[in-house]
């Protein structure tokens, strides 16, 4: 696999690579088994493994990104309109492209920053800035901003992941074969099951999931996120100090994303298990993902809540599914299938005992904990939610 190739180099030549890598991308050349974001955090976790300089990493990324972005936006002026959307059409990306074409007429650089943020959108709008005739400055003007917050994030994720992760990876090596069959009956399940969750999903008021993904959170939203983070932290210092059989570090994740839409949510979980992993919770930082996926899952389904007894379940049942899917591979790798909280871990034990799979009895120990915490979690935020004026809730996601 190309990551592993990458993996396997380092100083000059990693950044090299991986600076020609993103140079492609950034040019309209789609990286399927190593798109930007997975070789920004490679870098990452170099830089924190010390096999390459910071600064030379980072200069190197920004410099491939813009100068590909910018190669790219001539290149497709030379291409057209008309046989780019030819070429849209064979492989199914137009939907994309439209969305990213809204963005740039509406808003000019200001949608290309915004648009370059935003996942499945990033390659699209250097498509769309050639082909549109966007000047060459105000392009600039979006990509350069917008290229800085993507490699200083990515890049400082690895970077903040990094120890952990080659930590995790030396000493779960064992496991790797459990988790990956887990992974695969789970995949397995979605697959057969997949038309009907979609008829589902279309009940419950999810069929709107992909325009979801695509609203970016508004000023309003973002300053939720503090709140979140805040909620989130002393929700867990509270599980931890007192002992109680719970994590109860979701609540800010699943209100931020209810009010202000599922990217909101998902950030102000994923910044969470950080702080938390710094303090008060050393292997938060592997279950970020997790806290991402809340948020994510979360956000998708507040359309619901507008009858919010109905809603509220729906939120729950796809909270607790979320983190209890998950988190269960996780916890194969990291605590051998344990969730760190005595009462899931005692149901664990006592399931290996009468000769039940790890995976499944990993499964078993973390349900059992996120079905009464992740009702606790959407209680709380969902009376927080009604609290506050339907006023309120339209100008956070307006603003």
């Amino acid at each position: 696999m190309a990551e592993s190739t990458i993996l396997g180099l380092s100083g000059v030549v990693l950044i090299a690579a991986i600076a020609a890598l993103l140079f492609i991308e950034e040019v309209g050349v789609p990286l399927l088994i190593a798109p930007g974001d997975l070789l920004l955090t490679i870098g990452g976790v170099a830089i924190a493994a010390g096999r390459v300089e910071g600064v030379a990493f980072v200069s190197a990324s920004l410099v491939a990104i813009v100068g590909g972005a910018m190669t790219g936006r001539e290149l497709f002026a030379l291409l057209g309109r008309e046989r780019l959307l030819r070429v849209a059409r064979r492989i199914r990306f137009e939907g994309a492209l439209e969305n990213a074409a809204r963005l740039i007429e509406r808003s000019g650089w200001q949608g290309v920053f915004l648009a370059r943020l935003i996942p499945g959108l990033r390659v699209h709008t250097t498509q769309i800035a050639g082909v549109s005739g966007l000047p060459r400055h105000l392009f600039l003007l979006g990509v350069a901003p917008a290229s800085v917050v993507y490699v200083v994030a990515f890049v400082g994720l690895g970077d903040a992941l990094g120890h952990p992760a080659l930590q995790l990876l030396k000493d779960s090596e064992h496991r790797v074969f459990t988790v990956a069959g887990f992974i695969v009956v789970v995949a397995a399940i979605l697959l057969v099951l997949r038309r009907r969750l979609m008829q589902f999903a279309e009940q419950l008021e999810l069929a709107d999931w992909r325009g979801a993904f695509l609203r970016w959170p508004t000023g309003g939203g973002l300053a939720l996120i503090p709140v979140g983070i805040g909620l989130n932290y002393a929700g867990r210092a509270l599980a931890t100090y007192t002992g109680a059989p719970l994590f109860l570090d979701s609540t800010g994740t699943v209100l931020v994303a209810l009010l202000a839409g599922p990217w909101a949510g998902g950030f102000a979980g994923f910044a969470s298990n950080l702080l938390s992993a710094g303090t008060i919770d050393p292997i938060a930082a592997a279950y970020a993902l997790v806290s991402l996926a809340i948020g994510l899952a979360a956000g998708l389904a507040s359309r619901a809540v507008r009858r919010p007894l109905r809603g509220g379940l729906i939120v729950w049942g796809l909270c607790f599914l979320v983190a209890s899917i998950i988190s269960t591979p996780i916890n194969l790798l990291v605590q051998d299938g344990r969730s760190g909280v005595p009462l899931g871990d005692q149901i664990v034990h006592s399931m290996l005992a009468l000769g039940v799979p790890r995976s499944a009895a990993a499964f078993v120990g973390e349900a059992a904990i996120d079905l009464p915490d992740k009702l606790i979690t959407v209680t709380v935020a969902m009376l927080i939610y009604v609290a506050v004026a339907p006023r309120r809730r339209l100008m956070i996601r307006s603003s």
